[in-house]
């Protein structure tokens, strides 16, 4: 069990779940969490030449005894890179080869039968030319009829009105980074976020954006008008978009020198309720109830290895540590918060307290 304090500002309780779902020789990657489904990209580590197996799909509404209760098989060398479900219809965005350049999918799979996944059609294999393989800055996000892709020099869109024929509509030269999409407006988040109108969902209206000095973009979130953007090892930022047109950057986060980690501090961002959780060498948990004075809860190290993925409900911490897949119970006590001080301060005065009382009764 580990307990953390920042700043006196509360803290959580955390516990691993021990259980036995996958292979020695498997590793898997957390993509999404659903209906008390999890669905894990799991590869076989001693596969020559092999990057994937499956997606397999957990059913986790006891997590004490997570069970897989279904799985698509990939092809050879397929990678999956981003994954999102919409209306019972999983869009799977895989990098499938490289030469001069990476190959590339997208995939609709029919999930309504969590036991029977159907792939439902696959789009044209397109071809983007990135440095990194399996790593770029790719993102994939839905809205109406539509998809849209990001890869590291592309926006494309596609047609997925008909899931068996999915088509392409349009592309335009962009920047890589995460894509989000709120009411009919799409955020390009790289550093900074860029700002599109969805009034003519193919043919995106640019309207405004905001930057900054800050790389290597680690993930981000939407957080109703604003949008949270993590880098690698350069902290976090918030951008108000309330006014689409003029973006601002509302909040800035450093990590001090001390937490610098050469594999990054964070990896990974999972918004629930007003808390932030980011992953990475440590597990950091951020209060956004007031974003005009954000707090530090918690930061404390889960295990031995670093966070790459994470999905978070109410109750439970679902991580992806080294490609191992790992549960954690956790909850949050707030007796810090009610005594008004933190458990380093609140201690000893209690204690200090507790002397005056007894040297008051003696007398």
């Amino acid at each position: 069990m580990n307990n953390t304090i920042i700043m006196g500002e509360g803290f959580f309780i955390i516990d691993e779940i021990s259980f036995t779902l996958l292979e020695e020789e498997e590793r898997g990657t957390v993509f999404a969490l659903q209906d008390d489904l999890l669905y894990l990209f799991v590869s076989n580590s001693t596969q020559e030449g092999s990057f994937a197996d499956s997606i397999r799909i957990i059913d986790v509404q006891q997590p004490e005894n997570p069970e897989i209760v279904g799985k698509y098989d990939l092809d050879k060398n397929d990678w999956v890179v981003d994954f999102k479900i919409k209306d019972n219809i999983a869009y799977i965005l895989k990098q499938i080869s490289f030469s001069r350049g990476i190959n590339w999918t997208v995939t609709l799979l029919n999930i309504t039968n969590p036991s029977n996944p159907v792939e439902l059609g696959i789009s044209t294999v397109e071809t983007a030319i990135s440095f990194v393989f399996g790593l770029g800055s790719w993102s994939l996000v839905n809205h109406e009829n539509y998809t849209y892709v990001c890869t590291d020099f592309e926006l494309i869109i596609f047609n997925t009105s008909n899931p068996s024929l999915p088509e392409k509509v349009a592309n335009y030269t962009s920047t890589g980074g995460e894509l989000h999409i709120s009411n009919e407006y799409l955020y390009l988040v790289s550093s900074g976020v860029k700002i599109y109108s969805l009034m003519n969902p193919v043919n995106p209206l640019f309207l405004g954006e905001v930057n900054t000095t800050k790389n290597i973009v680690a993930r981000s979130d939407l957080y109703g008008n604003y949008i949270i953007n993590a880098f690698w090892y350069y902290g976090i930022q918030i951008y108000n978009c309330t006014d689409p047109y003029h973006p601002t950057i509302c909040w800035d986060f450093d990590f001090p020198d001390n937490e610098f980690f050469p594999e990054g501090t964070i990896h990974d961002v999972e918004i629930i309720g007003d808390k932030l959780f980011t992953g990475a060498n440590r597990l950091n948990v951020f209060d956004l109830s007031d974003l005009q004075k954000v707090k530090r809860i918690t930061r404390l190290r889960i295990g031995d290895k670093y966070i790459d993925r994470l999905e978070v409900s109410e109750d439970y911490i679902y991580l992806t540590a080294w490609r191992r897949f790992k549960i954690y119970s956790y909850k949050e006590n707030n007796l810090p918060r009610n005594i008004g001080i933190g458990i380093s301060v609140g201690v000893p005065v209690l204690i200090v307290a507790s002397l005056l009382i007894r040297r008051i009764r003696s007398q």
